[in-house]
Formats: structure tokens, C-alpha cells, sequence
């Protein structure tokens, strides 16, 4: 497998199972790296959340956060950001609350929901950004926003999904990274578009590159190269349509995979 440039989702993929970076897939990252093969995370976090983790693979490179809402630059700083409007996001809010669902929507560097609840304090800690509670989410909401997220038991989230998907039709991108999240981006804000868009940008071959992901988020990214690699934990979905399976995140499958078939 000749292979210039890895892109890999984080949480449930390159994360492990306490959602950190594990010493032996820093260091076979640090091996990519002095290669001179290309590393890009690719995640449904937005940029500000996913900084501790670029900043400790240094990859020197930019990366996609917001599933694809965003292409950051190797200085942190976004090269483009894709947002809802404020009357869109606010449609989209509402929806997804009157259907019974915790909302929240982004700056670049806090979360804002109604109160603070278990799934607020969760969300927190795991992506480390400040949270804000604002009241009512749709009547404080004053400026575009790159994702509203929505959180809900996993069998409401797939009864919503094709109901948002068909209402917001052509307006919004609707996707989910976890069984319980319900994301909505602009339209175009998908892993694979903002991918094709960076690879305009840096000259990333399709060919030469291999992507890793769990979740339906994942499909496009994978969709991107022959070189697609889903985990072992991954949804059954995703593991159809892979070229290859790795072993689960919790088993640093990601570089395992990297360290036997590209390195």
C-alpha cells in the first residue's frame, strides 16, 4: 500500500477508549510524520475541541473539524468555515426541541444550551470548550453557527433523521457520530466535500491516501479513497463499505493498521 497521506476521524477511531491519545499511536504518528507521510484529523468536533489533540500528533498540517464545516490551518486559525444562518439554525433548534431533543449551537470557542443538565456537563468534559447556559436556545441565538447538535435517546435520533433530513431537504446536512447525537451542518459540510475541498487546496490524491472512521459521519470520508479503512467498533454500515478492517479503537487500531500496512 503506497500511501502520502492519512486522514483519520478521532473519537471512537483514533481516541481510545477513555477518549485520549494512547502513547503507542503518538508514537507511530510521530513515525508517520518524520516519513513524511501526511496526517489529518478529520472530526465531528469543531476546531476548538479538537486542538489539544492536534496540537499533541503536531502534525504541522491543516484539518477538518464540524464534520466538515471547517478546514483549519496548520496555525489553528480556520481557512473557511461554512455556518447556518440565524433563522435557518433557529428553524432547525426548534425542530429538534419541540421533537424533545437537547439542543446546543457553537461559537468558535464555546457550546450554548437551555439549562445545565447531565448531557451539558458530559459534553464539557469530553470536548473540553466552555458551555454556556443561555435559556432559550432559539430566542438567544444572534449569529451563524457552523452545527447545532442535537442529544437523545438513539432510537428517537433514527426516527428524527430522515423527518429532519426531508424537512430542511437542500438547507441543511444532517448526520450523526454517535447513536445519540443529531447534527445538522450546511449544506457541503460533510468530511468527504470539506476533503476534496482541502485536497484542491494541498494536493491530496485519492489514490495515495487512506481514511479511518466508526460512524455514519465517516461515510463520505471513506467514500473518498479505494484506501478506506473502518474500525472493528464501527457501525455495520460503515464496515460494509470499507475496503479494509481495522482492529477496535480500544485496541489502537488505527495504528496498528498504519504501522503493518503503510509504515
Amino acid at each position: 500500500m503506497t500511501i502520502d497521506t492519512i486522514v483519520t476521524d478521532l473519537d471512537d477511531t483514533l481516541l481510545d477508549g477513555s477518549g485520549q491519545l494512547s502513547g503507542y499511536t503518538l508514537e507511530v504518528m510521530a513515525e508517520v510524520k518524520r516519513r513524511g507521510i501526511r496526517l489529518i484529523p478529520c472530526s465531528g468536533r469543531t476546531h476548538a475541541s479538537m486542538y489539544p489533540f492536534v496540537a499533541k500528533l503536531d502534525t504541522g498540517l491543516p484539518y477538518i473539524g464540524g464534520n466538515g464545516s471547517e478546514i483549519v490551518g496548520a496555525d489553528h486559525r480556520l481557512m473557511e468555515q461554512l455556518t447556518l444562518d440565524v433563522d435557518l439554525a433557529r428553524e432547525i433548534c426548534a425542530f429538534l426541541s419541540e421533537n424533545g431533543l437537547y439542543v446546543q449551537v457553537y461559537t468558535d470557542e464555546a457550546f450554548y444550551y437551555s439549562v445545565e443538565c447531565d448531557i451539558a456537563r458530559r459534553y464539557k468534559q469530553s470536548s473540553g470548550m466552555k458551555g454556556v447556559a443561555v435559556g432559550d436556545v432559539c430566542a438567544f441565538l444572534s449569529f451563524a453557527t457552523p452545527k447545532v447538535l442535537s442529544v437523545g435517546e438513539p432510537e428517537d435520533v433514527l426516527r428524527l433523521m430522515p423527518l429532519a433530513n426531508e424537512r430542511f431537504r437542500g438547507r441543511a446536512t444532517f448526520t450523526m457520530s454517535k447513536p445519540y447525537f443529531l447534527e445538522a451542518e450546511p449544506p457541503g459540510a460533510t468530511k468527504g466535500e470539506a476533503l476534496l475541498r482541502l485536497a484542491g487546496r494541498i494536493g491530496i490524491v485519492p489514490e495515495r491516501t487512506a481514511a479511518f472512521g466508526d460512524s455514519l459521519n465517516d461515510m463520505s470520508l471513506l467514500a473518498f479513497t479505494p484506501n478506506s479503512v473502518a474500525m472493528a467498533n464501527a457501525i455495520p454500515e460503515l464496515r460494509a463499505a470499507a475496503a479494509h478492517v481495522c482492529r477496535p479503537n480500544t485496541e489502537d487500531g488505527v495504528a496498528r493498521f498504519v504501522a503493518e500496512h503503510i509504515l
